[in-house]
């Protein structure tokens, strides 16, 4: 009698279930959490992180060696700076990065030869003003501008001036040369620095508690700058902010690696070329048919690049920092739509636009820009993380009291 060789149905079942499970525990294994596939990214990703900081520090190795000007990517880097020539940072398209010997990040801001007068000697006034003219006219989108804001009104002031007045930080005169040092400056080189971050507080770039402790929540005193920490433009760094117009002028002043180069607050020009500079790369990368939208994005509302009460913010730093219920914590938990959290300095890639962190909410950024308010002559720019981005956009105009330290008002260097 001849038998039927072959499995049973129970048999082939309890096959199946047993080819399931170890099926499974392979997936569990190369794509779980802990997997092999999601260790091997972790592992790629820390590499890389791990060769970023090496290029960064031979990068302040370099810049500390550079006791002349260099040249890099056609533009001058001043002594006492050098290129990171890190992946995504070493082209003006991309937003070119320096860093100082003081460990301070920096974007250069072209401004197109062909926007400015051809052949000025600045052998007298005449020449800053045909230049002071025609570089409103390149940046002419952003020149102008208060918030939008039933509340408020639609403050579309006309007069936004470079011009002096009491508290900035400089005398009259010292304005005057300043300002014309900037824009000699920016016709020679074909554009100026600005900082990667806000300033942050010196010593605050960690996440232990000494570094927490550093920060300032308090505007009522007025600071010493020869005994208060120094200003720096470096990532994870707690703002500093609850300091006065004056103030501010005095830590930008001191941020220069070279004495033949002047750190400061940027005058509302340089804060249009900025804006410009940002409008003019994005449209070379996305497209003409883009123009109004991106434009529309830094003038009108900045919600998808800025730290706005309205907007979720999710955390790359693993040293982020957060101001939750009145005080700051080491934290890299995703900041919620509807909460009002400043964050440490370049706290996430959402708020990075060209290499530059920030510039739209977190903190109103203060200039030497002067309004046409009596009582509230100084300007800040950018909006801040307390309100909507509709509301404070990225390129608008902040009419200030020009003697209050707001808890959300800081500053952003510039070089030139």
């Amino acid at each position: 009698m001849r038998k039927n060789k072959g499995i049973t149905l129970i048999a082939l079942v309890i096959t199946i279930i047993v080819l399931l499970i170890l099926a499974g525990v392979s997936i569990a294994t190369l794509l779980g959490e802990n997997g092999i596939l999601s260790q091997a990214q972790r592992a790629k990703e820390e590499t890389k992180t791990a060769t970023v900081e090496e290029q960064r520090k031979l990068a302040i190795a370099e810049a500390v060696a550079n006791l002349e000007d260099t040249e890099f990517q056609g533009i001058t880097i001043p002594a006492g700076m050098a290129p990171t020539r890190i992946e995504g940072e070493s082209t003006v398209g991309e937003g070119l990065v320096v860093i100082d010997k003081n460990g301070n990040e920096w974007v250069w801001i072209e401004v197109p030869r062909t926007t400015m007068p051809e052949n000025l000697t600045f052998e007298d006034g005449e020449d800053y003003n045909a230049l002071t003219k025609a570089l409103k006219e390149y940046a002419a989108p952003y020149t102008k501008g208060g918030p939008k804001d039933e509340n408020v009104g639609d403050l579309d002031f006309d007069n936004w001036t470079d011009e002096w007045y009491e508290g900035c930080g400089l005398t009259p005169d010292e304005y005057k040369e300043t300002y014309q040092k900037m824009l000699k400056s920016v016709y020679t080189n074909g554009g100026f620095w600005i900082g990667r971050y806000e300033a942050g507080i010196e010593e605050s770039t960690g996440t232990d508690q000494a570094s927490l402790d550093l920060a300032r929540t308090k505007s009522s005193a007025r600071i010493d700058i020869d005994s208060s920490p120094k200003a720096i433009c470096q990532k994870d760094a707690i703002p500093y902010n609850c300091i006065y117009y004056s103030e501010a002028q005095k830590l930008a002043s001191q941020m220069t690696p070279n004495p033949t180069r002047t750190s400061s607050s940027p005058f509302g020009i340089q804060m249009d070329l900025v804006y410009k500079f940002i409008e003019e790369k994005e449209v070379a990368k996305q497209g003409i048919n883009k123009k109004d939208d991106i434009i529309a994005s830094i003038n009108t509302n900045s919600e998808s690049w800025g730290n706005y009460k309205n907007q979720t913010i999710e955390i790359n730093s693993k040293n982020a920092k957060q101001y939750i219920n009145a005080k700051w914590v080491a934290s890299t938990d995703t900041k919620p739509t509807n909460s009002e959290v400043l964050l440490s300095t370049g706290a996430s890639e959402k708020t990075k636009r060209l290499n530059i962190y920030d510039l739209a909410g977190n903190e109103f950024e203060r200039t030497l820009e002067k309004t046409t308010i009596d009582n509230s002559p100084s300007s800040a720019r950018g909006g801040g993380y307390p309100y909507e981005s509709y509301v404070w956009p990225a390129s608008v105009h902040a009419a200030d009291i020009l003697n209050v330290a707001y808890f959300n008002g800081s500053f952003r260097p510039a070089l030139y």
